[in-house]
């Protein structure tokens, strides 16, 4: 897969992806990542999360993968999971193949989560 350049071995589950009100999500127990209906960007949106290409979805989401493997702890609860999250989409904002609009709706949606996390 493009995205993970040959390095990684978790899969792209689809199963879900034409199901609506379904999450994107990377699970550490299944050691997959789950496309869901919400990777696809909403027409009118206005967050940075809910217009973000399903590129820059699935980047983030193999960010999480990438920093799983590094050992990285992921909380789950508020509001530390905010900065986890946060913190995931700068780090898949540098992956070489997004293109400009991409990594700016990644750090947006960084910063959108620091300020929930700050707030």
């Amino acid at each position: 897969m493009l995205i993970t350049e040959g390095g990684l071995t978790v899969p792209l589950d689809l199963s879900r992806a034409a199901s609506g009100f379904t999450m994107t999500g990377y699970s550490e127990a299944h050691r997959k990542v789950f496309l869901g209906a919400n990777a696809y960007p909403g027409s009118n949106a206005v967050e940075a999360n809910a217009r973000m290409s399903v590129l820059a979805c699935l980047a983030h989401e193999y960010a999480h993968v990438e920093r799983h493997e590094l050992g990285y702890s992921r909380p789950t609860g508020l509001p530390d999971v905010l900065l986890a999250e946060a913190e995931t989409s700068i780090h898949a904002s540098l992956h070489r193949i997004l293109g400009r609009r991409d990594r700016e709706d990644l750090v947006e949606d960084a910063r959108d989560r620091l300020m929930r996390w700050l707030a």
